[in-house]
């Protein structure tokens, strides 16, 4: 057994999250922009390869993660689909702390999935198994889950499809206040309370409002890394791009987040939005001290907030 492995997995916000019709396999074609958060969990690899069948049959390596049941742990189905893809398996332990809250829009489960695929890839390949290709890798990604692929290289990225098409954008770091209800939500309940209360939209309606997000956040990059936008003017163009069609949603499910994404606003951020399927809520700030301001505020509220700045790419 090798020396435990220790890999810390960001989290990430949807600046934007555009929800299309359904498509024919059932899921929604989206536009969304991620970009990861310096907030991670961290993942304790104790384990080896070995083909299936040989030496001692000690089966699938044990995944311990308090508080989240074990066959809904993603970083387990990891492990099983590498199994599976390669006919080589992971025996040992992995344990997760978890920093991230679960089930709050945040992608902490894809993250650790995705660090899971990358490692056990790599002992895959080092113990004398298959070598997996990066396609081959993101292949695997996407069966897991949608946001799986973003965290095998998260980076700022415009994602299109079910958010498995990924394209770079070069963003500086944007200081956010993010704040926890103590509650959760299920992506799927979400997801069906959408379809319930959405406006029905045109494909070709959902596609002209999705390309006109594109080119405004591909004219953000753009100016960002000409250098000619300073961080102060760019963050005021984020904030007007801030959208979220699952908000409404969430708002219906969790009526306290409407009220935690007015308490945001009435303290001064630029803009505030709910995480994905949330129940995550950020503030996009001016400045790092005006996150930090703003984040001791709540606590002393009583209020479960951090602040963070997103990771630059």
């Amino acid at each position: 057994m090798a020396a435990p492995l220790r890999v810390r997995t960001p989290g990430k916000v949807n600046l934007t999250l555009l929800v299309g019709p359904r498509r024919g396999d059932g899921y929604h074609k989206l536009l969304t922009v991620f970009v990861p958060v310096g907030l991670y969990d961290e993942l304790i690899f104790e384990l080896e390869a070995a083909r299936l069948g040989e030496g001692e049959p000690s089966g699938q390596a044990k995944v311990s993660c308090p508080g989240v049941p074990p066959d809904g742990n993603l970083v387990s189905s990891a492990l099983s689909a590498l199994a599976l893809a390669s006919g080589w398996e992971l025996r040992g332990l992995v344990t997760v702390r978890k920093h991230l809250p679960v089930a709050a829009g945040m992608g902490g489960g894809s993250s650790n999935a995705a660090a899971a695929l990358k490692v056990g890839a790599n002992l895959i390949e080092a113990a004398g198994g298959p070598a997996f290709s990066g396609e081959e890798l993101r292949r695997v990604a996407r069966e897991l889950g949608a946001d799986v692929p973003f965290f095998l290289d998260p980076r700022p990225c415009l994602a299109r499809g079910v958010g498995e098409l990924m394209e770079a954008l070069r963003l500086p770091p944007f200081p956010l206040v993010l704040t926890f209800p103590d509650a959760s939500l299920s992506t799927a309940e979400v997801y069906r309370t959408f379809d319930g209360v959405a406006a029905e939209e045109s494909r070709a309606a959902f596609a002209a409002r999705a390309r006109r997000s594109e080119t405004a956040w591909r004219s953000i990059s753009r100016a960002w890394e000409s250098e000619e936008l300073i961080l102060p003017e760019l963050c005021a163009q984020v904030a007007g791009l801030l959208f979220n069609d699952l908000e409404q949603a969430a708002f219906h499910l969790l009526p306290e987040l409407l009220d935690a994404k007015v308490g945001l606003e009435r303290r001064g951020v630029l803009g505030a939005l709910v995480s994905g399927s949330g129940p995550t809520v950020f503030g996009l700030c001016a400045s790092e001290v005006e996150a930090e301001t703003i984040a001791q505020e709540l606590e002393r509220d009583e209020v479960h907030a951090t602040w963070v700045s997103t990771l630059a790419g």
